[in-house]
């Protein structure tokens, strides 16, 4: 009896770790499959490291970007496209962690959980990608930052739809080049910096605390500031390029006083300006399509003195991600409600099958201060930055000019939106290194911003 009770207690052992297995199986598979059969050494869809054959990654006017038939990789017949959209489609090699190849390599491969890498025709079921991007539109933004370092945005802020994505340095994906013997030409040559990078935000910062100060300092629209061009706090000293003299909060957002946002920032407190940079999107992960973006830091909970004085800013710890920023115009020019961006447009390849719940919407700002910033923006363009230079855009925007350290020059910042029905287009310009905001930054933007609305309202009248 006593043999039989230990063999029944080791069956009923054995069979409990079959079971714990089969669970911790079938979790993993749930979770991890689709990375699974992504990996390189799968030969049912790789050779070499390349995927054997996949579906059509597409514009949103259908130009094919990339295909792989039979081992073979093809991309767009414009080199400058291919360079210009080399982050999203990917190279030949699987490099950019965010690229469509990487990110929905399964539904291009047509891989699903239940039959596998198994294809149910030679057309790949489902397979077929259309993007939210405007090839063209991508290529005039690459050739607006002539080979600088940086990146370059655009999106609809009512649809969420991505239209312009690009970013620098590239290569074309069709004529691979020796990446470890350039270091410095290629450097971070595989990270999307729209979507992977965080910057020092500098002076764009300027419209987080300005969105405190509308909500929180009483009677704001009626403070005065004055400038001398530097002010000492607790032994740290605050500068201006030169003295503003005395201005208004809307006064100094357009001529970006650093004393006067240093005085409101005092003012505000460290806990105030981070819950309002938190709002902004600040220390989370935005997503695109289930890609995060990398996270913008504050940290001014415990700041004070000179240190939350240039954290307001935007200087001290402070870093953004241009996709988030981006965003955050959006939800200024969109009565304090953010779009999420999308780049997949869901009535493609099998994803139309799906139903569509539209792109995740957040308030962040009350529609009071998002009208009140959006006048604040607007006076920034046709009282400082020129309207001449942005004829017929109906621009509101903030330039920034972030001090990086060292001897190296600052980086240059243009972001904001449209405000016409017609063009519902918010974005965000970086050049890494650039010097002033509004004049290299804002000449890029200026000049992807004018052919997004001319393809925009020529799409709307077709």
């Amino acid at each position: 009896m006593k043999i039989l009770t230990k063999r029944a207690f080791g069956l009923l052992l054995l069979v409990l770790i079959l079971l714990l297995g089969l669970t911790v199986f079938t979790f993993r598979y749930v979770k991890d499959a689709r990375t699974w059969a992504q990996y390189p050494t799968n030969k049912h869809l790789f050779q070499n490291g390349q995927l054997l054959s996949t579906g059509e990654i597409r514009d949103r006017n259908d130009e094919i970007l990339y295909k792989a038939e039979n081992g073979v990789q093809r991309f767009h017949s414009s080199e400058t496209i291919r360079k210009a959209l080399m982050h999203t489609t990917g190279d030949s090699y699987g490099n950019v962690a965010t690229s469509v190849q990487v990110a929905f390599g399964d539904k291009l491969s047509g891989w699903g959980p239940v039959n596998g890498a198994y294809r149910f025709n030679d057309s790949s079921f489902g397979s077929n990608l259309k993007l939210t991007l405007d090839a063209e539109l991508c290529a005039e933004a690459y050739q607006a930052l002539k080979g600088r370092k940086g990146t370059v945005g655009v999106y609809n802020y009512k649809t969420g739809e991505l239209l312009c994505m690009v970013s620098s340095p590239t290569f074309d994906p069709e004529n691979h080049p020796d990446v470890a013997a350039n270091p410095e030409k290629y450097e971070g040559v595989y990270l999307n910096r729209l979507i992977s990078a965080a910057y020092t935000p500098g002076s764009v910062f300027k419209l987080v605390t300005a969105a405190a100060a509308i909500d929180k300092l009483p009677d704001y629209s009626n403070r005065v500031f004055h400038c001398e061009g530097e002010k000492l706090i607790d032994g740290d000293k605050v500068t201006c390029p030169s003295p503003h003299g005395d201005v208004t909060l809307t006064q100094a957002l357009a001529v970006s006083c650093n004393i006067a946002f240093a005085e409101i920032s005092l003012e505000l407190g460290g806990d105030t300006l981070q819950n309002y940079a938190e709002k902004a999107g600040f220390n989370g992960n935005l997503e695109i399509d289930g890609i995060k973006a990398a996270k913008g830091k504050i940290n001014t909970a415990g700041a004070k003195g000179g240190d939350l004085a240039w954290a307001g800013i935007g200087q001290y710890n402070d870093t953004a991600n241009p996709l988030t920023f981006m965003a955050y115009m959006g939800s200024i020019a969109n009565q304090g409600i953010r779009v999420s961006p999308r780049l997949i447009d869901k009535n493609s390849g099998i994803l139309k099958l799906l139903p569509d719940l539209g792109p995740e919407k957040k308030r962040i700002l009350n529609k009071a201060t998002a009208d009140t910033l959006k006048a604040m923006m607007r006076n920034n363009v046709t009282e400082e930055y020129g309207e001449k230079n942005y004829k017929g855009l109906e621009l509101c925007a903030k330039s920034g000019t972030a001090q990086v350290g060292g001897d190296k020059a600052p980086h240059s910042w243009f972001a904001g939106f449209m405000d016409r029905q017609d063009c519902p287009l918010a974005f965000v310009v970086v050049v890494e290194n650039g010097g002033a905001g509004s004049k290299v930054a804002g000449a890029v933007a200026a000049k992807v911003l004018k052919a997004a609305a001319e393809r925009m309202v020529s799409d709307n009248t077709q």
